[in-house]
């Protein structure tokens, strides 16, 4: 969980931290987004990581717990 948390950040504290907080709430999801998913390909799965990690930069001002509300 750790490697899948720290790969998913890019090393970018905010994004970090949102990752995290994401494993208390739903640790599969975090799961499926830091290892090689095999319901989906390889490009889906890339464009759903750079998806979340540009909403988590976009919100990164905001409280954690007010985003996905």
């Amino acid at each position: 969980m750790h490697q899948a948390v720290v790969r998913l950040s890019g090393g970018r504290l905010g994004r970090l931290r949102r990752w995290l907080d994401e494993v208390g709430h739903r640790p599969e999801t975090v799961l499926w987004f830091g290892e090689s998913p095999t319901d989906v390909s390889g490009d889906a799965h890339a464009f759903g990581v750079e998806f979340v990690n540009a909403s988590i930069d976009k919100h990164l001002d905001m409280p954690s717990e007010a985003v996905g509300k």
